[in-house]
């Protein structure tokens, strides 16, 4: 290290002096000048090991920074690393999912497509058994009117007699007993030839107080059954006859019955007689009018097999004269 910028003032005045003024020098100034030389040895053993501390100081900061350089490198290093092994796991997971998104899309389409297919086909199907339920409701309906019509044929020679008292019968054929009970109750010149006689079905009633079952009767012949019924509503039009305990009836279906029953209150309304047949105007509307045969325009029903069809469908409705019986 170089010294001569540091000099002292005093080690230049002794350089210039010449050996001849050296002994000319004070004690007290040669001693100053021999303290000004160690003092500057001192200061440059301080600088050298001072140079020598910051040159180690250098030395360890570098070695330090390399070693903080290459362990930060090696952190960034490893944390690039487990960044890149964590986006590569995240990035097959992202992978996987959507593979597995996309099937579940692909299979969602294909079931909805086949529920599509399948709603279609249950649609038609639906669609088709309407129309067969409408139809065979159409043919059950038009069946049930052929059976309800085929009943009543075959009750058109039937009468019910009510009131005839349990076991009267007994020991007697029911034919012969109910043909002479009509013939002696109404009065007839001859004796009706009668197909069969039985009562209703169910248990006998032989209680007191329990009314007897009723007789189920079917005539030979159809003129003597129009015969029985009209001497029967003769006879319940006198005091002896609505007092009597036997009481007969055409033998009608339930359906009938419940028609008839529609027109109670109509029938209990004021009538008037026009050429020959009845109207009277329906209750609650007074332009609907339902039309009854009288006795004195009695003829064979028109229609399908010589026989009335009711139309259930008209607002004129078309009854048997004994209707008003």
């Amino acid at each position: 290290m170089a010294t001569s910028g540091c000099a002292s003032p005093c080690e230049d005045v002794k350089a210039n002096a010449s050996p001849a003024h050296a002994d000319n020098i004070p004690q007290w100034a040669q001693d100053m000048m021999s303290e000004i030389k160690k003092t500057n040895a001192g200061i440059t053993k301080y600088r050298e090991e001072t140079k020598t501390e910051i040159m180690r100081c250098k030395e360890e900061i570098e070695k330090g920074r390399k070693e903080s350089k290459a362990e930060m490198e090696k952190w960034a290093k490893s944390v690039e690393d487990n960044t890149k092994a964590q986006f590569e796991l995240l990035r097959e997971e992202v992978r996987l999912v959507s593979e597995t998104t996309i099937s579940l899309a692909n299979e969602m389409e294909a079931r909805k497509k086949e529920v599509d297919d399948t709603l279609n086909d249950q649609s038609d199907s639906i669609t088709s058994m309407e129309t067969k339920l409408k139809e065979m409701e159409k043919e059950m309906l038009k069946l049930r009117r052929w059976s309800e019509d085929l009943e009543a044929r075959s009750r058109r020679n039937n009468i019910r007699i009510v009131g005839v008292r349990e076991g009267a019968e007994t020991g007697k054929k029911p034919p012969e007993f109910i043909a002479g009970l009509l013939k002696e109750k109404l009065g007839l010149s001859v004796t009706p030839t009668l197909d069969r006689a039985h009562r209703t079905l169910g248990a006998r009633r032989d209680g007191a107080g329990a009314p007897p079952r009723a007789f189920v009767v079917r005539c030979h012949y159809y003129t003597e059954k129009e015969e029985i019924l009209k001497k029967a509503r003769e006879m319940e039009r006198t005091p002896e006859g609505r007092n009597g305990r036997i009481h007969i009836f055409p033998d009608y279906t339930q359906e009938v019955n419940n028609k008839r029953a529609a027109f109670k209150e109509a029938r209990s309304l004021p009538a008037c007689s026009c050429g020959g047949q009845i109207w009277a105007p329906l209750a609650g509307n007074a332009g609907d009018y339902t039309r009854r045969r009288t006795n004195e325009n009695l003829r064979e029903p028109k229609g399908r097999h010589g026989v009335h069809q009711e139309d259930t469908e008209s607002r004129v409705k078309y009854m048997d004269w004994f209707e008003f019986g």
